[in-house]
């Protein structure tokens, strides 16, 4: 059973609509939050630009996209991965669409509004006393430039934790946020508090079910949305369960996802 602070549940009901894929790469947001906004943000790419290519589609606005490891190298090994699979019939019709993934990247990030970046994302202190070099960027760095208001997306894969800080100094320039917190179970206090300092409001919890669930009920994998408060009618309470039948699905389709307990945080 999962279980977490009541903290971690959204206090209002919002506008929500689901971008990206079925499934795993598929995220929860707060619809103004992201018409109203002029730049998406993305940190962290992989094989998987489903939410962002959502995002393109309302509206004109730009998308740039931060992920160093995505390069040559990865185009490569993820081609072999497929070859390889299809001449061992292992999956093959998914495996033969995969041969196909960098055409279609190319072709999306080859557009004059979206664009992918082949950049760390670091924090800014980290930045400065560690990489003095040019594939490292912070956001404080990327905010400086746009000078527009945005809407952030982040999955890399723990290194979240780091930016939390930039994440709140920028807060009047983020119109919503979507963040995948790994290792949740052992920074729980972490993610507390950094709810309790943003300006954003928590409008949607998501556990990702390819993670585990400790003794305590703490899942290792959770994903969090955040919306401007502008954009938010706190007349209307929410009242909903979690996962939410209508908006959510299950990272690994072959699992369900369990039911989240809310609990009183006695600290």
């Amino acid at each position: 059973m999962i279980k977490i602070s009541n903290l971690f549940y959204p206090k209002f009901k919002s506008n929500l609509l689901r971008l990206g894929r079925n499934f795993d790469g598929g995220y929860i947001v707060e619809k103004n939050s992201i018409k109203q906004s002029e730049i998406l943000l993305s940190f962290g790419l992989s094989d998987d630009w489903t939410f962002e290519e959502d995002y393109s589609k309302l509206g004109e606005n730009k998308v740039y996209c931060y992920d160093y490891s995505v390069n040559i190298r990865f185009w490569l090994v993820s081609f072999l991965k497929s070859l390889i699979s299809i001449v061992l019939f292992r999956d093959p019709i998914k495996n033969f669409r995969k041969l196909f993934d960098y055409v279609e990247y190319k072709s999306f990030f080859n557009s004059k509004k979206n664009f992918h970046y082949k950049k760390f994302i670091s924090p800014s202190s980290m930045k400065k006393n560690l990489f003095k070099d040019n594939v490292h960027l912070s956001l404080n760095d990327i905010v400086k430039k746009i000078e527009k208001n945005f809407f952030l997306k982040i999955d890399i894969e723990g290194s979240e934790y780091r930016i939390l800080k930039e994440i709140i100094q920028n807060s009047s320039k983020i119109n919503g946020l979507v963040i995948e917190f790994h290792d949740f179970d052992l920074h729980y206090k972490v993610v507390q508090n950094f709810i309790n300092n943003f300006e954003l409001e928590l409008i949607h919890v998501h556990v990702n079910n390819y993670g585990s669930i400790n003794q305590e009920g703490l899942p290792s994998v959770v994903e969090l949305s955040f919306a401007s408060q502008n954009f938010l009618d706190k007349k209307e309470k929410n009242d909903k369960s979690y996962p939410d039948s209508k908006l959510d699905m299950p990272n690994n389709k072959d699992l369900i996802d369990q039911d989240i307990t809310f609990i009183e945080d006695n600290g």
